[in-house]
């Protein structure tokens, strides 16, 4: 089965179809990772996006349903070179064909993603469809305009309670699963939805977290989060990751831009100076670093090949702050020094 890549520059590929027989639409972005195809595919900051596999191999080892991040796929399609969706060695290949199928997600195989990755890194990122068409559509509007946090948000919020001392107001902007469990390993957690009414709830809690999500960090459908972090800055600790950390910097007077490709992968180095750890990354906007001077807010870590913030600290305040994603442990464990500094602030440490 024919199908077609078509970028906004003009360029159309054609590979072979796999997955959901539709078509769709998206950012199309890249991904550096070997591994953690599922939990890239479920990953609720990829919304709005086409994720090419930078790794040219991928569903070679089968779908683990216990490693999905949120409640299904969240891309809008996938790239690949070598997807094992049609090998007859083994059921888990089909499996993979049907877990994309079912849940509305084409895929396109045989591609030179090389040569993909290249352009992106040269010319930005750009917008896409997947078709079985080769024809180029009019038009190619921009999927970040969209309000897509409250696309992956949670509906209603609810309560983990793990007889911890501490409770943790827990924003979901978008929020993977394993971000929610190493959050209720330190802390009881109230999870609500982005546009919650926050000063009416009457949950007492002693820190509020923002966490992952899709997005440009200044769309106003976030607004509502940004005024409440402003207000509560001074009253209570405040920590976030992702996009947590954009909207925490935007709350207390810095800003963000889009990045040119982004950061998506599994071994992004990040360094605070003295020593270097190995992080994952899925965000394309970062926070101005000239934009924190007179902000109170820090640079404590910094990526190692492009300087952009990957975490900052405010210096009077408990304000504490990453750009990649701590929970994510991609081979290291070294980021998780993010949640045991919340636990020790939080405890008064």
């Amino acid at each position: 089965m024919e199908r077609y890549l078509i970028l906004e520059d003009g360029t159309v590929i054609r590979g072979l179809g796999f997955g959901y027989e539709g078509k769709s639409y998206g950012e199309i972005v890249f991904n550096t990772s070997m591994t953690g195809y599922i939990e890239s595919i479920t990953d609720p900051s990829y919304k709005n996006q086409i994720l090419i596999f930078a790794s040219p191999t991928i569903g070679n080892y089968p779908v683990w349903k216990s490693r999905i991040e949120s409640n299904g796929p969240q891309v809008s399609g996938i790239v690949t070179r070598d997807a094992h969706a049609f090998l007859k060695s083994g059921s888990e290949w089909s499996e993979f064909n049907s877990f994309l199928s079912e849940n509305g997600v084409p895929g396109i195989d045989l591609v030179d993603t090389r040569f993909l990755v290249r352009k992106i890194r040269e010319n930005g990122v750009m917008r896409a469809y997947i078709s079985s068409s080769p024809d180029i559509p009019d038009e190619f509007p921009d999927p970040m305009a969209e309000d897509v946090v409250s696309k992956v948000t949670c509906r209603e919020s609810y309560e983990i309670f793990n007889n911890h001392r501490k409770n943790i107001l827990f924003i979901d902007v978008g929020t993977k699963r394993s971000l929610v469990r190493e959050i209720s390993a330190i802390a009881n957690v109230f999870v609500v939805p982005h546009n919650y009414k926050f000063e009416a709830t009457d949950y007492r809690y002693d820190a509020i977290f923002i966490s992952n999500g899709p997005g440009d960090p200044s769309h106003e459908s976030v607004d509502g989060v940004v005024k409440f972090l402003s207000k509560k800055a001074g009253e209570i600790p405040i920590y976030g990751v992702c996009l947590g950390h954009q909207l925490i910097a935007l709350a207390l007077g810095g800003r963000t831009s889009k990045m040119k490709f982004g950061h998506r992968g599994s071994n992004h180095a990040v360094t605070d100076g003295k020593k270097v750890i190995i992080t994952s990354h899925n965000h394309g906007y970062a926070v101005d670093r000239e934009s924190l001077e007179n902000t109170g807010l820090e640079v404590v870590q910094w990526d190692i090949n492009d300087d952009t913030v990957e975490m900052i600290r405010h210096q009077n305040l408990p304000v504490l702050s990453a750009q990649y994603h701590p929970e994510a442990s991609p081979g290291p464990h070294e980021a998780r020094e993010f949640f045991i500094r919340m636990k020790k602030e939080m405890e008064g440490n």
